[in-house]
């Protein structure tokens, strides 16, 4: 009869606010799918009431995504009546001036956090860039979802290697300082043909439906990039857990958030730590056992989402109430 009597406990309510609606993967931004549309249908696994763009519902968390401009910033603040905390997430460091923080940029950057619940940020090192400046921060890893990356390379060719390289066009020029090497012995994934490159690869058009099997025709993944300030240092590890969640071996930059990621797949080894020589990372590489279980445990959509909600709900206490104006 006890039980009978005591209430039945609401479904969190959860509110996601961003303007680039494109549903078509190949052309929504890569931040917009990874970040939230992939990760909607596990929020509503964990029994989340969850609402996109939806202005006329209370929520008991609301999030922002996800650009520190004045549209943005008012967004957060219409949703302050709406919410009982909201929160903004970010992919990049804002409190820097960089190639996507400009002054006005940063004035609008520091208003968010002012009037934020709390900061939810791509990389433990953007969490730690962010953390000075606002009451909450929280690291959500970009997550990978592991119906659609299904597949497992078998047989990695550690004698003739077949390199691989996945990213947006103009970020391939890091590949150049590894010209000699690679030539004619890399598989580009990208949006199209660089022409700025010093060497000859293979190139696939990147396609959100044949992405993952397009993976397994690399053996090993190269991913060089320059991360020596605090823009380039935030990086998240997709473009590594894209590689490392299908078995591949990776040969990487010391980018913070792929350093992460080598506490859940021994599989990647850094350039800095073997003379900056591919052939002795290959060396390393051979012995280790690409091992993608704990990879795929921590990084899997539903691990992320439970442990962003669960970072949500702590924030809420008993006494919250739907405020009534913003002032």
């Amino acid at each position: 009869m006890k039980l009978l009597n005591q209430r039945k406990e609401k479904r969190f309510k959860l509110g996601l606010f961003f303007t680039n609606i494109e549903t078509d993967y190949n052309k929504a931004a890569a931040s917009t799918w990874i970040r939230i549309m992939q990760i909607i249908e596990h929020y509503k696994a964990l029994g989340v009431d969850v609402s996109v763009n939806n202005y006329f519902k209370h929520y008991d968390a609301a999030i922002i995504y996800r650009k520190s401009k004045r549209k943005y910033y008012w967004m957060l603040r219409f949703a302050k009546i709406i919410s009982k905390r909201v929160y903004f997430d970010t992919c990049i460091n804002l409190f820097d001036l960089n190639e996507e923080i400009n002054e006005v940029r940063l004035k609008y950057a520091h208003k968010i956090a002012k009037h934020a619940d709390g900061l939810i940020c791509a990389s433990n090192q953007i969490t730690r860039l962010a953390q000075p400046h606002c009451q909450s921060v929280f690291t959500f890893e970009d997550p990978v979802n592991l119906s659609y990356f299904k597949y497992t390379k078998k047989d990695i060719n550690f004698d003739n290697p077949v390199f691989g390289w996945s990213g947006v066009s103009e970020k391939g020029y890091f590949l150049n300082r590894y010209a000699e090497e690679i030539n004619n012995r890399i598989i580009l994934i990208t949006d199209k043909n660089i022409s700025t490159l010093k060497f000859q690869y293979r190139f696939i058009k990147w396609d959100y439906n044949n992405f993952p099997k397009d993976l397994l025709n690399c053996d090993i993944a190269l991913l060089p990039r320059v991360y020596d300030d605090k823009y380039n240092s935030g990086h998240s590890s997709f473009k590594a857990l894209v590689f490392a969640v299908t078995g591949i071996p990776i040969i990487a930059s010391k980018v913070p958030s792929y350093v992460d990621l080598a506490k859940y797949y021994d599989g990647i080894v850094f350039l800095e730590d073997n003379s900056d020589s591919i052939r002795e990372c290959i060396d390393v590489l051979r012995l280790r056992t690409l091992n993608t279980s704990r990879l795929k445990d921590y990084y899997s959509c539903q691990n992320q989402a439970k442990a962003l909600i669960g970072y949500l709900k702590s924030n809420l206490s008993k006494s919250d109430k739907f405020p009534e104006i913003i002032d």
